[in-house]
């Protein structure tokens, strides 16, 4: 069995990304938000500026050559959302945890940009 997207979750991607396109979100960095305190999976309490959360079902990275921008994607069963990451560091973290994490959740702000992705890795 595999897990891979079907045609309506690569669609969505493409309209996602053109809309960050057009709205000149891809040169902009997104901030996470501090914690104020630890919050339970599924909760956004503590999280300030936080209008969504769910658990992802595919991530996604965006590697621009020759740029200092990267973008991060997160799929959550009915929209992608997404971040930037303006360091490559950042960028190769980021996809070290969460790819490796059993599971990922989202948390988005009213703009559905990613604010925090918790990764969880079950032992």
């Amino acid at each position: 069995m595999t897990n891979e997207p079907s045609a309506e979750v690569i669609a969505k991607l493409q309209a996602a990304t053109a809309a960050r396109q057009s709205a000149g979100a891809a040169q902009q960095p997104v901030a996470a938000p501090p914690l104020k305190e630890p919050t339970t999976a599924g909760s956004s309490a503590g999280i300030p500026g936080t209008a969504g959360n769910g658990t992802a079902k595919y991530l996604l990275i965006d590697h621009y050559f020759g740029g200092a921008v990267g973008t991060f994607w997160g799929f959550d069963g009915t929209s992608w959302r997404a971040a930037n990451e303006a360091q490559p560091a950042d960028e190769q973290g980021i996809a070290q945890v969460a790819f490796a994490a059993n599971r990922v959740d989202l948390y988005w702000n009213a703009n559905d940009a990613l604010t925090l992705v918790r990764c969880w890795k079950n032992l």
